[in-house]
């Protein structure tokens, strides 16, 4: 992990949104456990991380397609370099357009009924032991991602003290 990059950071943040809006999600399941013909909520978010992240590897291909990489320079390697630059291929408008793209602006978990688990008599299908389950492991991830945070700015804090000295 760059220490610098804030890529991981931005990823952990929005996989945390999403699972804050599950937690909610959970906590009206729980809360509407007897309510009669209450349909259980879910939330997807999973599969656009895995767009936005799709998307930031692709952006960092395209730049490292088109960039020249420093190394010790020799003649040799300064003609190799010359050569390099005018033959380097050239960034189309759309390669341009897309790498200044944002793609954390458009990341929305999405809030579902869940009208395939099946319901009592009266309509309602949350089953309370599921949703504790879920409570748990939604939790548990929560706890590694602000970890996870917490380490990424506890090495930025290390790197400003060091710099200040």
């Amino acid at each position: 992990m760059d220490i610098l990059s804030s890529r991981t950071s931005n990823i952990t943040q929005l996989a945390m949104d999403g699972l804050m809006e599950r937690q909610r999600a959970i906590g009206a399941n729980i809360a509407n456990v007897e309510t009669p013909g209450y349909q259980r909520k879910e939330v997807a978010f999973e599969s656009q991380l895995s767009e936005i992240i799709e998307k930031e590897d692709l952006k960092d291909f395209i730049k490292g397609q088109n960039s020249i990489k420093p190394k010790p320079v020799t003649y040799d390697d300064f003609m190799q370099m010359q050569v390099d630059r005018e033959y380097r291929r050239n960034l189309t408008p759309q390669e341009k357009r897309y790498l200044i793209s944002n793609s954390y602006g458009k990341f929305e978990p999405q809030v579902m009924d869940d009208v395939f688990s099946e319901g009592t008599q009266d309509g309602n299908n949350v089953e309370l032991e599921r949703e504790m389950m879920d409570l748990n492991k939604n939790g548990t991830k929560f706890m590694v991602l602000s970890n996870l945070e917490r380490k990424y700015f506890s090495g930025l804090g290390e790197i400003l003290r060091d710099g200040a000295r």
